[in-house]
């Protein structure tokens, strides 16, 4: 078996990561090995009061559902297929969408399953690369599951707002629950792009001052990581709009409207997103442009100065003619001259300095010559005309 080289980087990640064996019945549960073991956070509140268990367990979950007008059940972790079938029978979740859950590669979406809602989404966040995690939740009349890959630390200001009743959030139905949650996962790509966009300013600079190899790899990795990210907000949108168009009794009118604005803002963040990629395409012309420049005015260089050098070798190629003045009158006589190698040298430095200020002239040299004046434009006072 062929060893692989050493030094050499990965540069594409697979993406569809689904491990359910091919051929498997419908419905299969299969969890990821890597994936940490699901916590389970339960929040039941209403206009009464609110109650919250951190670490709790299915027992706990049978125990208040149907207790509390809202109840959320937050599963951090998807590694335990067990947890996951386990809850899935206490609320009646079809074995699609759990398999749905636990194959973290879905496309946003949105399910009507009888008495409930199941909706994916993928909320982005941007280190060295921008990464991607979903979501899911299970939108009930009087409950709220939330599976995550991992932690839930974005989503604390909710729990805060519920806990310290800011808002209408605890007083609410868990229609309203599941819209904050996807509104805190949408205005998490704002600060992302925002981020990225400064990166993208950093990268442009560095293509018009300092183009370089390097450069190559940042604009491809801009370009995909602007493309993983349209891949999660574009089918959002359309997922919301179903969302919002709900024929059932799950989503009251109210919240209706602000799923609206949840729509609008995925709008702008594609509008974002695609002036971002636009930009990124652009800076690939703008890197070729700029070496095309760069080659031109180095080549600019040398041929100026092999011009110079044709004239001084033509002066030099002729005085190595070694022909003899004791021969005859004619020949080179400058060669029997006191000052012969001076006036030489000379003559090579009159040519050159001739040549290097008919070249300034011309503007070859950079400088204002006589094409920039021929070319530029004339003052309108000049013309007579007022």
């Amino acid at each position: 078996m062929a060893k692989k080289p050493k030094g050499r980087k990965r540069t594409y990640k697979t993406i569809l990561r689904k491990r359910v064996p091919p051929g498997a019945p419908p419905g299969t549960l299969v969890a990821d090995p890597g994936a940490p073991k699901p916590t389970i956070r339960l929040l039941a509140y209403g206009p009464d009061g609110r109650k919250e268990i951190t670490g709790a367990d299915t027992e706990t979950i049978v125990a208040l559902k149907g207790k509390w007008p809202v109840l959320w059940v937050s599963v951090e972790g998807l590694g335990d297929v067990g947890v996951v079938e386990k809850i899935g029978a206490i609320f009646g979740l079809h074995r699609l969408a759990l398999e749905d859950v636990l194959n973290v590669h879905q496309r946003p979406k949105v399910e009507q399953y009888g008495d409930y809602i199941f909706i994916v989404a993928r909320s982005a966040a941007l280190n060295e690369r921008v990464a991607t995690e979903q979501l899911s939740i299970f939108l009930g009349k009087d409950f709220v599951l939330s599976f995550h890959e991992r932690g839930t630390a974005v989503y604390d200001v909710t729990r805060e707002r519920i806990k310290t009743a800011s808002g209408r959030i605890s007083s609410a139905g868990s229609d309203y629950l599941a819209y904050a949650l996807i509104d805190t996962l949408i205005d998490g790509y704002f600060p992302v792009l925002e981020d990225y966009g400064e990166r993208l300013e950093g990268i442009e600079e560095d293509v018009v001052s300092r183009p370089s190899e390097g450069l190559i790899r940042r604009i491809h990795e801009a370009k995909r990581d602007l493309l993983n990210i349209r891949r999660s907000i574009w089918p959002l949108r359309d997922a919301l709009s179903a969302l919002e168009r709900e024929p059932g009794q799950l989503v009251s009118d109210d919240t209706r409207v602000y799923l609206r604005d949840c729509y609008d803002h995925t709008i702008q963040i594609i509008d974002f997103v695609e002036t971002y990629r636009e930009i990124a395409t652009g800076m690939m012309d703008v890197y070729l442009s700029s070496l095309s420049n760069r080659m031109n005015e180095i080549m600019k260089v040398l041929t100026i100065i092999a011009t110079i050098f044709i004239p001084l070798s033509f002066i030099a190629g002729l005085y190595g003619m070694n022909f003899n003045p004791a021969r005859s009158p004619w020949n080179m006589p400058e060669l029997e001259w006191r000052w012969g190698y001076p006036f030489a040298l000379l003559l090579m430095a009159l040519t050159a300095g001739i040549m290097l200020f008919y070249f300034w002239r011309k503007g070859w040299l950079g400088g204002h010559g006589e094409d920039d004046e021929e070319t530029g434009n004339e003052d309108p006072r000049a013309s007579g005309h007022s």
